[in-house]
């Protein structure tokens, strides 16, 4: 691949006005490269759900399904790195400590049934989710990448998170996932408060403002209301 084509694909983007030809276009600028498939995805964290955070998915059917349905994200190696740094990598330099695992390695057997079996990640920072990564998988046994191409990589996907984010929106002017009351809620327990103090000080029952942190957790498909806060706050939905 020469930086012509890399520099053709960041123009072609602000031409597209769907999540699907802009994957289309990906998949066929980054085959040049080795990679077959990819996918463009919130790095799921705290019981989150991998299916509802995906926004470009470029796998094999079979493999998404099955790594939806059995839950692979919260073993597997590439996911859990992406989750710990901001530095793209290839999939075989993820620390043994996370791909070393038998579970890891479970998943990246199964990945290989579909033609899966070497990638390269761009982890990015997301408006949308706590943080984004951009795999792009082959079926080479050994991804072999110089530096400028993974330069490449790194500059094609950021355009494409950025497509993406102003394609669904993400530019702050959306429709707020949360109700005023549940705003209220997560303002107080951002400040420390517990839910029979902030009842006191709403004026609602325990029950209420149990029931709103609730709504707020799923809201934003987080597991506590300290996540919850802490997701509103990078959306800049409340402000502490």
């Amino acid at each position: 691949m020469i930086d012509a084509d890399v520099f053709d694909f960041v123009e072609r983007c602000r031409e597209h006005a769907t999540t699907t030809s802009l994957l289309s276009d990906l998949l066929d600028t980054v085959k040049n490269l080795g990679f077959e498939h990819l996918i463009l995805s919130g790095v799921p964290l705290g019981g989150q759900k991998l299916a509802p955070m995906v926004e470009l998915n470029g796998w094999p059917k079979g493999w998404f399904e099955r790594y939806v349905e059995a839950e692979h994200a919260a073993v597997d190696g590439v996911c859990i790195y992406s989750a710990k740094t901001l530095k793209p990598f290839l999939w075989s330099d993820v620390p043994a400590k996370w791909s070393g695992t038998e579970a890891s390695q479970r998943v990246a057997g199964e990945a290989t049934e579909f033609g899966i079996l070497s990638g390269f990640a761009v982890p990015m920072l997301s408006v949308h989710h706590w943080q984004s990564v951009l795999s792009f998988a082959s079926s080479t046994k050994a991804c072999k990448l110089s530096p400028r191409q993974q330069v490449q990589l790194v500059t094609m996907a950021v355009y494409a998170g950025m497509t993406i984010q102003a394609l669904l929106g993400d530019d702050g002017d959306g429709e707020c996932p949360l109700t005023d009351r549940e705003k209220e809620v997560l303002l107080w327990a951002a400040a420390g408060k517990t839910s029979s103090e902030t009842s006191q000080i709403l004026g609602l029952t325990e029950r209420t403002v149990k029931w709103h942190a609730t709504r707020a957790r799923g809201a934003f498909g987080v597991a506590t209301t300290t996540q919850a806060v802490v997701e509103a706050v990078r959306r800049r939905l409340i402000h502490p």
